[in-house]
């Protein structure tokens, strides 16, 4: 583990040598790891995040890596790695707000943000069997940080004018919403880190809004759309990326399992 150190300017070089261990896309003003974010936490200096912004895994069976358990590991991590007077912001769910409590044994609970759907959520149900018209944002600190931007403690889950199509992926979290907690939460410059970066809605907007970023996403198939969304700088029609990518896996199957039985048969 590297000792205290700061990230203020994110550099090549710098950026490969922590996660040379790792598959690494590199963005303008930021790094995209593959990765177990209980592996790549420990590769990030002390104290050099402004802030932690994130989509984790609430744990209600959207996939395989909807793991619940890997966002309570981290909790030593990341205050490990945000600077005093840091923020940590969090979308989450209202469903498991009890189960966050271990939080507040580093953290300081600062405030919950509702974020309504706007033609958003139309495969989100409620526990009561209705269409859920919003879900929250929870507010933690390390120390006592500033918040640049004010805002209403009400957010409307909307999209920048950055749209390829119409955006149906539940894990794609909004890029007007993302852009209104960036905006509050940091400052043009500041070290932004998203550990379950997803499909890459957080990263695409701390390029866009002159943050750097570190971001960090273990499933392969998110790992590559968020590439692409981020490379484009806009957000891309993820239910036909995810269709592609599943295509050239079996495509990459195939053709590795010919090869194979060549190599038997010359054998």
């Amino acid at each position: 583990m590297i000792a205290e150190a700061d990230l203020e300017c994110v550099e090549k070089p710098r950026i490969d040598t922590l996660f040379r261990d790792f598959t690494v896309y590199r963005g303008e003003r930021g790094a995209l790891v593959l990765a177990d974010a209980r592996d790549a936490l420990k590769k990030i200096p002390t104290a050099s995040v402004d802030a932690v912004i994130t989509d984790p895994p609430w744990g209600v069976g959207f996939d395989k890596y909807d793991d619940f358990n890997a966002f309570l590991d981290v909790r030593d991590e990341l205050y490990r790695v945000l600077k005093d007077n840091g923020w940590l912001v969090f979308f989450f769910t209202p469903r498991r707000i009890y189960d966050i409590t271990s939080y507040l044994e580093r953290f300081r609970y600062r405030w919950m943000i509702p974020y309504i759907f706007t033609g958003f959520g139309a495969e989100t149900r409620n526990p009561l069997g209705s269409q859920a018209a919003y879900s929250i944002i929870m507010v933690f600190s390390k120390g006592k940080p500033k918040i640049y931007v004010k805002k209403r403690d009400i957010i409307y889950a909307d999209e920048l004018p950055i749209l390829e199509g119409n955006v149906r992926e539940p894990q794609f979290k909004p890029t007007f919403t993302v852009a209104t907690l960036i905006t509050m939460f940091s400052k043009e410059g500041d070290m932004i880190l998203d550990p379950f970066a997803g499909y890459g809605s957080i990263p695409l907007i701390c390029e866009l809004y002159s943050r750097n970023w570190i971001a960090i996403e273990i499933d392969r198939t998110k790992y590559e759309i968020a590439k692409k969304i981020i490379s484009n700088r806009k957000v891309l029609d993820i239910r036909r990326l995810k269709k592609e990518f599943e295509i050239c896996q079996k495509e990459d199957l195939y053709y590795r399992r010919g090869s194979n039985r060549g190599r038997r048969d010359r054998g």
